[in-house]
């Protein structure tokens, strides 16, 4: 008999990977475009980028803001990393040089939540914060190039490729969508019974994924023509939240999938085609605040309050 072989489903060195480095909780990860870089970032004030394939290495850290790093993107071309801090500011780094770029300053609280406009040439930043606005930001710009006025924090942002329109959560439990152009509010998601701590849209910018602390996923049809009745798409539970009120989020994967973290220190990966938990990944000590889906391979990551990110295939 001969040795039995390992199936591999992707390129990674190991099946799994741990990556290290973070000396406090990891609030946000995410790959770039092209697959081969990802970033964290964490209570410790600081992004780290790691190289994905081979040996995993540590090839740069972004520091300069004073308190925790709680969401980050990268553009579409994979040179600029955004992010947004509890110090009341976002920032745009250049990734080669691995120097801050230009600093949004504005917020009066803590921004919980920023999105690109990967669409828009010369880039776009939509921005929430905890003194209830969103803001649009032109980095050409010093000030915020709109500033949209809320009577609860703001969570979770997102927007469309073209930075035409806004979607908001909030910790009224609503999400709203707002349409930049006639600078006015076009409709309003009600349904969630908790606050909204991540929203995201799908590649084609028809579908909106919400996460809540009522641990709900729910998929909403935010095509214009749709009526408000018929925008709910399906809702799904696994994912869960605590007393700690971590912003877990959840994110678009390929097609149907959706990735999620949870209170309960699991990874989830769901189809939201048939509302079924296709993985339930144990291995973090801690909430599992964040997980993404590799571009281009069978690959998940996770961010967790136990400080540390795991990198592995699905099979």
């Amino acid at each position: 008999m001969g040795d039995v072989v390992e199936k591999r489903t992707s390129s990674l060195k190991s099946p799994v990977l741990l990556l290290t480095g973070h000396e406090g909780e990891v609030y946000c990860i995410e790959f770039s475009a092209d697959g081969q870089l990802l970033a964290s970032g964490s209570k410790d004030k600081n992004i780290l980028l790691f190289e994905v394939y081979g040996d995993c290495r540590n090839i740069g850290v972004l520091s300069g803001h004073k308190n925790a790093i709680l969401e980050l993107h990268w553009n579409a071309n994979g040179d600029l990393l955004y992010c947004c801090s509890a110090d009341q500011t976002a920032s745009l780094w250049d990734v080669e040089y691995q120097k801050r770029s230009h600093k949004y300053v504005g917020h009066t609280g803590i921004v919980n939540s920023c999105y690109p406009g990967r669409g828009v040439v010369g880039g776009l930043l939509v921005t929430g914060a905890d003194d209830g606005t969103v803001k649009l930001w032109d980095h050409r710009s010093k000030r915020p190039i709109k500033s949209i006025e809320n009577d609860f924090q703001i969570l979770s942002v997102c927007c469309e490729k073209s930075g035409e329109r806004i979607f908001y959560g909030s910790l009224d439990n609503t999400i709203r969508a707002y349409d930049v152009r006639n600078d006015k509010e076009v409709f309003k998601l009600e349904g969630c019974t908790d606050s909204v701590t991540s929203v995201d849209l799908n590649h084609d910018g028809t579908l909106l994924l919400s996460n809540s602390m009522d641990s709900r996923l729910v998929v909403w049809d935010v095509q214009p023509y749709c009526t408000e009745s018929s925008r709910v798409k399906t809702a799904l539970f696994g994912p869960t939240h605590s007393v700690e009120k971590n912003l877990i989020r959840a994110r678009w994967g390929k097609d149907s999938i959706i990735a999620s973290g949870s209170a309960d220190n699991m990874v989830y990966i769901l189809d939201t085609n048939d509302n079924k938990v296709l993985y339930q990944l144990p291995g973090h000590l801690g909430s599992v605040n964040e997980v993404v889906l590799h571009p281009n391979e069978p690959i998940v990551a996770s961010a967790s309050s136990d400080k540390c990110i795991y990198m592995g295939e699905l099979l």
